[in-house]
């Protein structure tokens, strides 16, 4: 069925609905088609109102050049805010100036000089002189020491099955919690410039790649709007979003979750494998599309099981490290009841991007302060948002920062405990009334 270019968001109804959000399959790569298709880009990269031609600059852009080639014919407006922190970037735009676009921007979020997100960032950028400059090689030292576990402890699952069942049970149940949290590490790190440990992500059966895509670029600057990927994908089977109509089937995903998180790994995997092969948006097979096979294999070179019996001990840890992954994931802040989603009332028809960010945040308070649970549970999640370029360990240090500019403009950090984020994902997937945030009107 042709995509209806006529219908329009519900949320902000003056804005036109992504026209391939729900085309099947749906992918990072659909979503950059559709963007191409609505941003009024014509072919080069638009940041707020003008076009600008970043080819020459793209094999210098010190992200690296993926960032820029897969963005080209976009709307990068929120990328370009929140990404360059420095006041650099803007200095050299002019130089690439090409036109003023001919039409309005499809988002609703608003940059301003003296809004909350832009004066807090100045604030933020200020502090960063007195955060302490090894964090980033204590981040670097948990993920490369996980990294490590992860393949002591693959092997090693397999040995332990020839020796006892409780033993083996132990060190696969061991094995999934590391093979998740490594996964999570590598999350901190393909949000960055080009670099080798962006591809420990794959160990899992994503791909870091589609990620920047579908993660970085849409949840990360879109969260929760018609515009975020990553609710689309989880439908039919997961549905967020407070439709009216929801069925009862669908609300049953507050029980049925697990199912669907368990699989998401494997699911993933063998979907990227499949549109590789059919070369779906100009994807092919790469060297990075088999990196989930070098923990089987080396389970099997050193583990001391058969094979078939080493691809069970695998296929056990992927399914198991898959809940672990997605049950952080999706319970890092966005998916709450408390918080805005596509089909709610927003506080404006535009309104600051960081302020949205509140609204569609709940920060976690019992990982506050700790580096390890910060970067291997998607913790420190509001300020990931709003600031994803920087480490999560250097977030630790920001949030006084944060507290203090949303006292000033009369903003609301929501926080709950994981224990309480798990229940009130379930009281989302089951929510069909939509919430009012006009006038502040937030859910306590």
């Amino acid at each position: 069925m042709a995509p209806n270019a006529d219908r329009r968001q519900v949320s902000f109804p003056q804005l036109s609905y992504p026209v391939l959000r729900d085309a099947i399959p749906k992918t990072a790569q659909y979503w950059l088609k559709g963007k191409r298709m609505q941003d009024g880009a014509e072919g080069l990269w638009r940041i707020h109102d003008n076009l600008y031609d970043l080819t020459d600059f793209k094999s210098t852009h010190p992200g690296g050049e993926e960032w820029l080639t897969v963005s080209k014919g976009t709307d990068i407006t929120e990328l370009f805010e929140t990404h360059h922190l420095k006041g650099k970037a803007e200095t050299l735009l002019p130089k690439y100036f090409v036109r003023a676009a001919k039409t309005p921007r499809n988002y609703p979020f608003s940059f301003k000089e003296d809004g909350f997100y832009k004066t807090l960032k100045l604030k933020v950028m200020a502090e960063m002189h007195n955060v302490p400059k090894d964090l980033k090689k204590k981040s670097d030292f948990i993920t490369d020491s996980l990294l490590i576990t992860l393949m002591i402890l693959s092997p090693a699952s397999c040995w332990a099955w020839t020796e006892s069942f409780i033993l083996g049970s132990t060190l696969i149940l061991l094995n999934c919690l590391v093979l998740s949290s490594v996964t999570i590490c590598a999350h901190n790190y393909f949000h960055r410039s080009d670099n080798w440990r962006m591809y420990i992500f794959n160990l899992s059966g994503l791909c870091y790649s589609d990620w920047r895509i579908s993660h970085a670029m849409s949840h990360h600057m879109h969260a929760n709007t018609a515009h975020d990927i990553e609710l689309s994908m989880l439908e039919p089977f997961l549905q967020f979003l407070p439709y009216k109509d929801k069925p009862i089937w669908a609300q049953m995903g507050a029980f049925y979750y697990p199912v669907v998180y368990s699989v998401t790994f494997l699911g993933v995997m063998v979907h990227d494998f499949i549109l590789c092969i059919l070369k779906h948006e100009g994807k092919s097979l790469t060297w990075k599309n088999f990196i989930p096979f070098t923990l089987p294999a080396w389970m099997y070179m050193t583990g001391g099981l058969s094979l078939p019996w080493t691809i069970a001990v695998w296929l056990t840890t992927m399914v198991t490290g898959s809940f672990m992954f997605v049950i952080y994931g999706l319970t890092a802040g966005h998916h709450s009841h408390r918080n805005f989603f596509e089909g709610d009332t927003p506080r404006d028809e535009n309104l600051d991007w960081g302020v949205h960010q509140l609204d569609v945040v709940v920060e976690r308070s019992d990982y506050a302060g700790d580096h390890f649970k910060a970067i291997t549970r998607f913790g420190n999640h509001a300020l990931h948002h709003l600031f994803p370029t920087l480490d999560h360990g250097e977030l630790n240090y920001l949030y006084p920062v944060l507290l203090e500019h949303c006292e000033k403009f009369e903003s609301q950090l929501k926080t709950n405990t994981f224990y309480e984020a798990i229940i009130n994902m379930s009281k989302q997937l089951v929510r069909k009334r939509p919430l009012n945030f006009s006038q502040n009107k937030i859910i306590k």
